[in-house]
């Protein structure tokens, strides 16, 4: 059943009649995190800005880890970038009592270090605030249109979906999941799967789920505030629950200082009134088993923003049928997700390959 959503997800603003190609190359489709670092400190963190291109992240921690001498789990990053692209994106690895290493040693002709410097704490996951994009559309059908309609996408926004690469190549991340979660999956092979592995699998379940629950909201017309729904201070996890739909309510929600949110799906205690609103709780009740075997792996309720605006945007005609977007998304958010609500592909030659398991 979740399989069968992720594919006919409902789109915020109808489906895109326009047409174009994009990620044909890696330079189409660039990437930099967006995280402050400053200059050399007291400690035993070494911090590496890399630049890649056809490597995915896990791929570069390993890389790093052998060139250091120590176990991968040494090695963090704050988010996972695509491999068929062009990327920038800081990883630390801890040293404790080292020197700073002659990472100009580390040479591979799919990543470079362009800059190291010691830090007093590790990168933690999430850690960045964002991420610039860079894309190059090519073979457009009519730009002109094309560019009506990115405005139209910047001004009220897209379904804040998780995108493909997060659910593996063929959906096989998601597919696990599940057989992981509801304990279809024998124990032999639940043995097999590491820790990080088991959280790409937790992952991907949980936003699947959250992926139907958005789309349910389009189909029935609910993308504005109501009595009994969550929102989210923006920029932060805090949430409240909507007690009045009153003017001041729906003007902080068009200002963007509040934002309406659907759940990330875990376990929580009852009752569930005071977690969820009727209409997540009846979208919720068609996972059960899923939902029970999320309580079980302790995985906790969260809330995600339902709309994602890219900010920061340019677009660049660059010739008669290729154009150049810019743009940034808060960390989390997919920028394939932005582009599914704008154009039609006419050849995706996106490879999910970054969040696989057992590949």
């Amino acid at each position: 059943m979740l399989e069968a959503i992720l594919q006919n997800a409902e789109f915020l603003h109808g489906k895109p009649t326009l047409q174009a190609r994009f990620r044909q190359q890696a330079e189409d489709f660039q990437v930099v995190e967006q995280l402050e670092v400053g200059d050399d400190e007291e400690g035993e963190h070494q911090w590496l800005w890399v630049y890649k291109k056809g490597a995915n992240t896990t791929f570069v921690a390993g890389q790093i880890a052998a060139f250091a001498g120590v176990s991968e789990r040494d090695v963090s990053y704050s988010g996972l970038k695509d491999r068929h692209a062009e990327t920038w994106q800081w990883f630390s690895i801890q040293l404790p009592g080292k020197p700073m290493l002659d990472w100009q040693q580390l040479e591979h002709p799919e990543f470079r270090i362009e800059r190291a410097v010691k830090q007093s704490k590790k990168l933690k996951s999430g850690y960045h605030r964002g991420n610039q994009f860079c894309l190059t559309l090519r073979d457009v059908s009519d730009v002109a249109a094309l560019q009506q309609r990115w405005q139209l996408l910047c001004e009220q926004g897209v379904p804040n979906y998780f995108g493909e690469q997060r659910f593996g190549h063929n959906g096989q991340n998601l597919s696990k999941g599940i057989a992981f979660v509801t304990g279809e999956m024998s124990g032999k092979q639940r043995k097999k799967i590491r820790r990080p592995q088991q959280s790409l699998l937790l992952s991907a379940v949980r936003s699947a789920i959250f992926n139907a629950v958005v789309s349910s909201r389009i189909q029935t017309q609910r993308m504005q505030p109501e009595l009994q729904d969550f929102m989210l201070l923006a920029g932060s996890r805090s949430f409240f629950k909507v007690e009045v739909v009153d003017d001041a309510l729906l003007a902080r929600w068009r200002s963007g200082d509040i934002e309406l949110s659907a759940p990330l799906a875990g376990g929580w205690r009852e009752p569930w009134q005071e977690h969820l609103s009727p209409f997540e709780h009846e979208q919720l009740q068609h996972y059960e088993a899923i939902l029970a075997g999320l309580k079980r792996q302790r995985v906790d309720l969260g809330r995600r923003a339902v709309l994602l605006r890219p900010q920061e945007t340019t677009f660049t005609e660059m010739n008669a049928d290729t154009v150049e977007l810019k743009f940034t998304l808060k960390r989390g958010s997919f920028a394939t997700s932005v582009l599914r609500e704008l154009f039609t592909p006419l050849e995706n030659k996106v490879n999910q390959d970054d969040e696989i398991i057992g590949q």
